[in-house]
């Protein structure tokens, strides 16, 4: 055990050494940097009990993904979650390429067990059995042989969608850049690129899981990629799959059989995908305004849906219900809504008919407004940053978006209590009656 130890200092040494001459040459451009590397490094040397880590043998699918983490230059970090922790970094020595690469890179966190890390390998062989699509992030490389483990993709320039969205309710972020000009055209475009994405992942017999604007990211020329499959699966065996009772469920984005039963399936992504219409056209807005998340559920049993936004176009929030059917099966399909998305902004543009010989192709034709567009925003801005000119955008709450799913069927069981007693009592007062 003593020569074990010896060996694990020896390389942290020899690391330690490896970063400061990193440093010395300008690789890293933070301290936290240098930290979040100090503490990868630790982590990939030793377990908990001591042991040394063992290098696993590489999946057949990410044989050609698989580069050595001496090609990874960690710069800053861009995000966190419980588990997980994402930098924006730089791939030397990729193929096919002569510069570097600016990509992000999904790790776990220091400590992490075993799981939490199985989870981040099965993302990257979910993510490279999907393949390549535009609308879908790809895996660049990645580091699945030692610890520790790197999910690397490309690097999204906006972030997720939901930050990006609540920015263009901002003036001043479409003062410093026109991308945030973003109105019924782009965000028709957002939808209908979601919908390709989704109906790529629906005809490859897998779910998404966890399908929300938080979960989009926006790059370079309002590019739209869906990402974080943490929760995705193959659902070819029984066309779902239950969602684990310890997990936490994102109420407001889920189906009701993914709320009372746990079933995970592409018909619930549909009902997810509804939800995020919603908060594509309120430039960001806090599904369920003002109901609790653990709350929800029985209303929604009961047959509640969220009303139409004002901003929201009538044939988007038809659409919209149609996504929260309650029986899964009449939820329209990704591929459908995709070409209704396409029809919709042919019926927006300007850019119809040249003649009968020359009407533009619609890829080339949804491309037009995407970039470069001098369409202003502002009847969507907030009230707060335009004044009485602006149009009132339902509210962005600060609440906790997941619920245990525990706590979410105790609130189930609690209305249905409720119910039963009132229900008993009106029937004593017929009878005293």
């Amino acid at each position: 055990m003593l020569l074990k130890r010896k060996n694990v200092f020896s390389k942290a040494k020899r690391n330690l050494e490896r970063i400061n001459a990193s440093i010395d040459e300008h690789r890293f451009n933070s301290i936290a940097a240098v930290h979040d590397q100090l503490l990868s490094i630790a982590d990939a040397q030793a377990q908990p009990d001591g042991t040394e880590q063992k290098t696993r043998q590489v999946d057949p699918i990410l044989t050609d993904k698989e580069i050595s983490h001496d090609q990874v230059i960690i710069k800053r970090k861009l995000g966190e979650g419980e588990f997980g922790v994402v930098h924006m970094g730089k791939v030397t020595g990729m193929k096919n390429k002569v510069e570097d690469v600016t990509v992000a890179i999904k790790t776990t966190k220091v400590g992490a067990f075993s799981d939490v890390k199985e989870d981040l390998i099965n993302e990257m062989k979910l993510i490279a059995e999907l393949g390549d699509h535009v609308n879908i992030l790809c895996l660049l490389a990645c580091c699945s042989m030692n610890e520790p483990f790197y999910l690397i993709t490309e690097y999204m320039k906006y972030g997720d969608l939901l930050g990006f969205l609540r920015d263009c309710r901002k003036l001043a972020s479409a003062e410093k850049d026109q991308v945030y000009s973003v109105g019924e055209l782009q965000q028709l475009i957002i939808a209908r690129d979601i919908a390709n994405g989704m109906a790529h992942i629906q005809e490859r017999r897998f779910y998404h899981g966890d399908l929300a604007a938080r979960n989009v990211l926006v790059g370079e020329g309002l590019t739209i990629k869906i990402s974080d499959f943490g929760l995705a699966d193959d659902i070819y065996t029984r066309g779902y799959k239950r969602r684990a009772t310890e997990q936490k469920i994102p109420v407001k984005w889920c189906s009701l059989e993914t709320i009372i039963n746990g079933i995970c399936s592409s018909e619930g992504d549909a009902w997810s995908f509804g939800v995020l219409l919603y908060e594509i056209f309120t430039l960001g807005g806090t599904p369920y305004p003002g109901i609790a998340p653990r709350l929800l559920v029985s209303q929604l049993k009961n047959g509640y849906r969220m009303d139409q936004p004002d901003s929201c176009p009538d044939d988007v929030y038809d659409l919209m219900k149609r996504c929260w059917q309650e029986s899964p099966m009449s939820r329209p399909k990704f591929t459908n809504m995709f070409e209704e998305f396409g029809e919709m902004l042919m019926k927006r543009t300007d850019y119809l008919e040249f003649g009968s010989e020359d009407v533009l192709e619609m890829e080339e034709l949804l491309k037009l407004p995407r970039r470069g567009s001098t369409i202003q925003a502002n009847h969507y801005i907030s009230q707060s940053d335009e004044g009485d000119a602006g149009m009132k955008l339902p509210p962005i709450l600060n609440e906790e978006s997941e619920v245990d799913f525990d706590e979410v069927q105790s609130a189930l069981q609690q209305s249905t209590s409720d119910k039963e007693k009132n229900s008993t009592k009106q029937d004593d007062e017929l009878v005293m009656m």
